[in-house]
């Protein structure tokens, strides 16, 4: 009996972790193409109710599309309604999931690179921190290459100590 609910555990993670990566693929090209959020929303949705262990980070990239329907609308007014949506689910998710690297990642990003009077640089630079200070512990834990992209960033849009850009250098040699 526990073997088999293993079993099953097991293949019910193999097609989570796929739509997974495709959801983070296709979250990337709706950065660009708005035909793509409202699909990605609801591939994240998915995920959530499928693997709940995710509904932290899946409520960060839900909160970070919202906010890109922001970036993708024409009116002022629009733009703010939907940003302002999307940090508050973004808010929420992390809330739900703090020590997610992934979803550190994404609330951070989003807010470092949200105008200034929003007021979120704060809070992108303490998910930055945060995310340093996490990674000896949880670096194994993700995929390699979604690390990557982390210490890139990282690496070249934040102010980091000497000791910070030395740990970055040697998650990959």
């Amino acid at each position: 009996m526990l073997l088999s609910l293993c079993a099953n555990s097991a293949a019910v993670n193999k097609p989570v972790e796929e739509m997974l990566e495709k959801a983070r693929k296709q979250f990337y090209a709706a950065i660009e193409d708005q035909k793509l959020v409202e699909p990605t929303i609801k591939l994240f949705g998915r995920i959530e109710q499928l693997a709940p262990k995710y509904a932290g980070r899946t409520q960060v990239y839900i909160g970070a599309l919202f906010a890109l329907k922001g970036k993708h609308a024409f009116l002022p007014h629009t733009k703010l309604k939907w940003a302002k949506r999307g940090l508050a689910i973004m808010d929420s998710g992390l809330k739900k999931d703090p020590n997610d690297i992934e979803a550190l990642f994404i609330h951070g990003t989003t807010c470092y690179y949200l105008p200034f009077f929003f007021r979120r640089g704060d809070d992108a630079r303490r998910d930055f921190r945060k995310i340093i200070e996490l990674m000896p512990q949880q670096v194994d834990t993700y995929d390699l290459k979604l690390i990557k992209n982390v210490v890139v960033f990282l690496l070249e849009n934040v102010k980091l100590t000497d000791d910070e850009k030395t740990y970055l250098h040697t998650l990959f040699k």
